[in-house]
């Protein structure tokens, strides 16, 4: 048996080679004004939620994002993932762990999204899609620090917080727990 080497650029069955480009943008608010945050540690749901929170609050439609993270829990980058609509946004799996996986360094993530109706209690789809999520961590060997909740006049939920989020209760429940919500001052 011979190999004939294939031209580079050149495939016999007619298929295109793809290539993943990944290119970043400085974020915008909801006025169009870039974004700062401030260099901190996000290993804490109330310091994620005033920097995050920032990204996703006062928005008319539900935006959902993610904060990859370095080993020492550091930001790295930010993804919106979804724009819907007044109630939902339609996220899933490799929505969100695509962005994790191709940006360098990330060792956890941080998932937020907001509500635009101000009430920050998680939905029973809230709690569901944060159990499949927390697996697909666990599999890809990524830490999932929390999945914030943004509501109006700086309230979130925090899913961390509400001891939803550790490994051997994701799988008991996806009722989410009564909570009357968090104030960051």
């Amino acid at each position: 048996m011979t190999l004939t080497p294939v031209p580079v650029g050149f495939s016999d069955t007619g298929h295109r080679v793809r290539e993943l480009v990944c290119t970043y943008r400085p974020a915008r608010d909801h006025l169009g004004l870039l974004v700062q945050v401030p260099t901190l540690v996000l290993n804490e749901p109330r310091t994620a939620a005033i920097v995050l929170g920032r990204l996703v609050a006062n928005h008319p439609i539900e935006l959902f994002g993610i904060a990859c993270l370095s080993a020492r829990h550091e930001l790295l980058a930010w993804h919106l993932l979804a724009r819907g609509m007044r109630t939902s946004a339609q996220v899933s799996v490799p929505d969100v762990f695509v962005p994790a996986i191709v940006t360098p360094g990330t060792a956890a993530i941080v998932l937020i999204h907001n509500h635009p109706s101000g009430d920050a209690t998680p939905s029973v789809d809230d709690a569901q899609l944060t159990v499949r999520l927390g697996a697909a961590a666990d599999l890809l060997d990524l830490g999932l620090l929390d999945h914030l909740i943004v509501g109006d006049d700086n309230r979130y939920f925090s899913f961390r917080e509400a001891g939803q989020l550790l490994r051997e209760e994701r799988g008991r429940s996806t009722e989410p727990q009564a909570a009357s919500g968090h104030h960051v001052p």
